[in-house]
């Protein structure tokens, strides 16, 4: 995830209205990764025939939705940006990943490494990315009215030598 924190005391974005969700099927959550902004919920509908529980250990975001049937569907608002991990107490085999960005200016970057993060007011921000398996990296940047702002940002694991 690559997303941005605004430097100059710039009003964050709203909220999106949207509600994204993270269904229970066949035993297993999909999509298995989400990211979304800070005050945004997700609903977390059970497709499956059998009973689920979603829930987490991720402070301060924790939450336990209790055992719910198919066709039933419980949402959970995100409030701290950080990592959460969800899991079900039923099915040890199911996890997931959401990602809470501080704010609405995030992207999932693609398999080929590029992204893009729309409608930024001008300012300068912190470009900073989230990665499960290597290191942060960040850099600032500054948009100008009107202007794309094209940067180039190595997220590469740590040297050890």
């Amino acid at each position: 995830v690559a997303y941005l924190e605004p430097l100059d005391g710039a009003a964050p974005p709203p909220v999106p209205a949207s509600v994204p969700k993270v269904n229970q099927k066949n035993a297993r959550f999909a999509p298995q990764f989400l990211a979304i902004a800070a005050g945004q919920s997700v609903a977390m509908p059970n497709d499956d025939a059998i009973y689920h529980n979603v829930f987490s250990y991720s402070t301060p975001n924790d939450f336990d939705l209790g055992l719910y049937p198919r066709g039933e569907s419980r949402a959970k608002t995100f409030q701290y940006p950080r990592v959460v991990r969800l899991y079900c107490s039923i099915h040890e085999s199911m996890n997931a990943t959401i990602f809470v960005a501080p704010s609405g200016y995030f992207a999932v970057v693609g398999a080929g490494g590029s992204f893009a993060i729309r409608d930024v007011p001008p300012g300068k921000s912190r470009l900073r990315t989230w990665t499960r398996r290597l290191p942060p990296a960040s850099q600032l940047v500054e948009v100008g009215p009107g202007e794309p702002v094209v940067t180039e940002l190595v997220v590469a694991a740590e040297d050890t030598r």
